[in-house]
């Protein structure tokens, strides 16, 4: 895991090695043991490169790093986990390696299979690598875009391309300025861009996941999408539930297990939730009855975040993960008393518009690193395949209830009311028998039965993702799909996922730590993207067949668990606490410093307005 950068003046004009240090020195963070930079085809072309060591910590792993007689060059960000296997099939080939990186094994793999070496990759990756035969930079983005690849073209004058989009504050030639219609989108929607490789700033965009760029300086770059999900919809999955869980544990451990590749400690960021819980215990058990090569002894340990007092607070549920595994916990508290300067700074870095400060997060892996560990292998990505959210079974239910389908409305409504805290959950399941029994007089109505007939089932116009020009060949296309499938192909690919992989690689990478994510595993998506829906929720549950293959694997009441917490900032309770009067300040200010004059200034939000809803706001929560 590291930062990777690069500039390429299509203009001809030398590349100053000034311009893209200073350009590669803004990803320092995320890579704070070592850089370097080389230069291509007469200086106008430079590689750069800020290394966080993992594997290989010699100088053999330094890139810039280069194979078959200095013709291919790379820089590169992520992990290949299978890459000792792909290392010994290039072995046999005749191909030979000066280090033990992975790095090297992905140079290899492009010298002897070209672009199709990306199927042979498992693991998330962003990386550029130049041909100083046929001067062509080949840039290539993993599956699921864990790991990010921004790039601004500006025709006949300069590409380049680095992994944050705060870097290109520090371009040389390009100026970072939002672009109004985008900026809206993503004012209205924190989540709407990221999956469709766009961003709030004009000519600033991603490589997007699962697709690779060709440069060259007489050729207009276009995305080719090298991997697409439909592609990998398996047809003979085993017949029985019962075996459709025995292989998914197999290949959520064998996730887990190549995961624990490293020459430097592992942790898990444990929030003692099912997913996190899922990893850690795997993780656990795997290290006491494996023996495995090219791993850290050290790879057993647990961090949590906790606010004690507040519902946030998940350390009770923690701590029993951590006891059913025999492992270590660190319990990491928030300081509370620079909190406004620690989430104004995080911000910046973070460079992105959401909902709540990445504060919360972010902590967990700023902890990890003081406590020795480098990379954090965590519970991402399960929700949005398999109905983790609420809003994704309220879709659910709502759709079974406006269809009259009620063997599948009292399903839904069963896992529903489960999703909330037990002091809410009578209240729930009484708004949805009410729901019934209107739908059901309804029913028995005989113009409404003529209208039914008439327009036959409802068909739900949730789940799309935001209309743009695309960036692809071959764009995801999800918009004819029955909604109970098209929520999880939206939110996994398009919508919720993508914005979320970029706030936990921002939350590490700003702390230098690495995350590595066993549930993005590609086999395992295929799979489960390949199951019936009734392998993913029902019987009172949520994320069905993780809950069923850990069965006898993980504490029993943690894996039954169903109400949600998470790991997030407790941002009502700072906003009346500790940021209080931040958050005065901020809206009285004078008017060329306040939030809401600076925020946002198209008309839509009224600055009276908004300092009155506060105001408000803030007195009922004081009061309570």
């Amino acid at each position: 895991m590291c930062g990777i950068s690069g500039i390429y003046k299509l203009n001809g004009e030398k590349l100053e090695p000034a311009v893209l240090q200073r350009f590669n020195d803004s990803l320092s963070r995320r890579g704070p043991d070592g850089y370097g930079m080389e230069f291509f085809d007469n200086d106008t072309l430079g590689l750069a490169h800020r290394r966080l060591s993992i594997l290989d910590l010699t100088e053999c792993g330094k890139q810039p790093m280069s194979f078959a007689d200095a013709r291919y060059w790379i820089t590169f960000n992520g992990e290949i986990f299978n890459f000792l296997e792909i290392r010994a099939e290039l072995e046999a080939k005749g191909h030979l390696f000066k280090s033990d990186s992975d790095t090297e094994v992905i140079l290899a793999a492009y010298t002897e299979w070209g672009k199709q070496c990306l199927d042979k990759f498992n693991g998330m990756w962003a990386f550029a690598i130049w041909d100083e035969h046929e001067k062509e930079l080949f840039l290539a983005r993993d599956r699921f875009g864990i790991k990010p690849l921004y790039y601004v073209h500006l025709p006949g004058t300069m590409f380049a391309f680095a992994s944050e989009t705060r870097s290109f504050k520090f371009l040389n030639g390009y100026e970072r300025v939002f672009d109004d219609i985008l900026l809206e989108h993503n004012l209205e929607d924190s989540y709407a861009l990221e999956g469709l490789g766009y961003t709030p700033f004009r000519q600033l965009f991603q490589v997007l996941p699962g697709h690779y760029m060709l440069v060259k300086k007489d050729m207009q770059p276009k995305q080719k999408r090298w991997w697409h999900i439909q592609d990998h919809i398996q047809n003979q999955i085993p017949g029985s539930y019962e075996q459709q869980v025995e292989k998914f544990y197999e290949l959520f451990r064998d996730a887990c297990r190549i995961r624990l590749r490293s020459d430097v400690p592992v942790g898990t960021a444990l929030s003692g939730g099912l997913d996190s819980t899922s990893v850690y215990s795997t993780v656990s058990d795997i290290l006491q009855k494996e023996s495995l090569g090219r791993i850290n002894k050290d790879s057993q340990r647990a961090f949590t975040a906790i606010f004690p007092g507040l519902p946030h607070d998940e350390k009770e549920y923690a701590e029993k993960a951590a006891a059913y595994s025999g492992g270590n916990i660190t319990f990491l508290h928030t300081d509370f008393g620079n909190l406004s300067q620690k989430i104004e700074s995080e911000t910046e870095y973070a460079d992105y518009i959401g909902p709540s400060p990445i504060t919360s997060i972010a902590s967990v892996y700023e902890g990890m690193r003081k406590h020795g560990i480098v990379v954090s292998l965590d519970g991402h990505g399960v929700d949005e395949m398999l109905y983790g959210y609420r809003d994704m079974v309220y879709g659910l239910y709502n759709n079974a209830l406006w269809n009259m389908r009620e063997k599948d409305v009292k399903n839904y409504a069963h896992v529903l009311s489960d999703l909330y805290h037990s002091e809410q959950r009578n209240d729930m399941m009484t708004r949805i028998e009410n729901d019934l029994q209107v739908k059901n007089q309804r029913e028995k109505n005989l113009g409404y039965k003529l209208r039914r007939l008439l327009k036959g089932e409802i068909k739900f116009q949730d789940y799309h993702a935001l209309k743009l020009s695309s960036l692809s060949d071959r764009p995801y296309d999800f918009s004819d799909m029955p909604i109970d499938k098209r929520m999880v192909y939206v939110e996994f690919f398009q919508h919720t996922l993508p914005a979320l992989l970029r706030n936990f690689d921002r939350a590490g990478m700003m702390n230098s730590v690495e995350i590595r994510m066993p549930f993005m595993d590609w086999r395992l998506v295929s799979y489960v993207f390949s199951l019936p829906l009734r392998a993913k929720i029902g019987g009172g549950f949520t994320k069905k067949i993780v809950r069923d293959a850990m069965r006898g694997h993980m504490d029993e009441s943690l894996r039954i668990r169903t109400y949600k917490v998470g790991i997030s900032s407790p941002i009502d309770y700072w906003f009346n606490h500790y940021l209080r009067d931040w958050v005065l300040d901020s809206l009285e200010g004078s008017p060329e410093k306040t939030i809401v004059e600076q925020g946002y200034k198209k008309g839509q939000l009224e600055p009276e307005l908004v300092r009155r809803a506060w105001q408000e706001i803030n007195v009922r929560l004081i009061s309570k």
